[in-house]
């Protein structure tokens, strides 16, 4: 486990898109995304695509889809070396500081304990279960009111 010190979260851009890539296909090679839709997270206005950084390597990221005053969280990630140490709460407590929306969503696959206990943790409640949502398997739909 390698501490947080040293991190700091900014905004990713089209810039970035080799960095995210390399990350996603590195740690998440069963969630694979095309580089079409990477690109579009990066560049298109209704998304708003963050990343955490340990000095300059990626840690984490989050990509949220904005409208109006709902957002959802489309992809998290976090990097297998700082799991369970606040990197994807943070992720997500930055984007809630500084955004204007009332309600946030986000879909789990009910076998995955940790996550949906992350987010229990954060104020998110299971608002309903998506059947054979993610991989032929069934998924929550939590929101948190803000």
């Amino acid at each position: 486990m390698v501490s947080l010190q040293n991190t700091h979260i900014r905004r990713l851009t089209q810039s970035d898109f080799k960095i995210l890539k390399m990350f996603h296909v590195k740690h998440f090679q069963n969630y694979s995304i095309s580089d079409h839709s990477l690109i579009a997270y990066l560049t298109q206005s209704q998304y708003q695509t963050y990343g955490m950084f340990h000095v300059k390597h990626l840690i984490g990221y989050v990509i949220f889809l904005t409208c109006d005053c709902d957002a959802d969280i489309v992809y998290i990630g976090t990097d297998p070396n700082f799991r369970r140490q606040g990197v994807a709460s943070t992720l997500i407590q930055n984007f809630l500081d500084t955004s204007k929306i009332s309600q946030l969503f986000l879909e789990v696959s009910i076998e995955n304990t940790k996550a949906i206990s992350l987010y229990q943790s954060l104020g998110f409640e299971i608002a309903s279960i998506r059947k054979k949502y993610l991989h032929n398997i069934d998924a929550y739909l939590m929101v948190k009111k803000i």
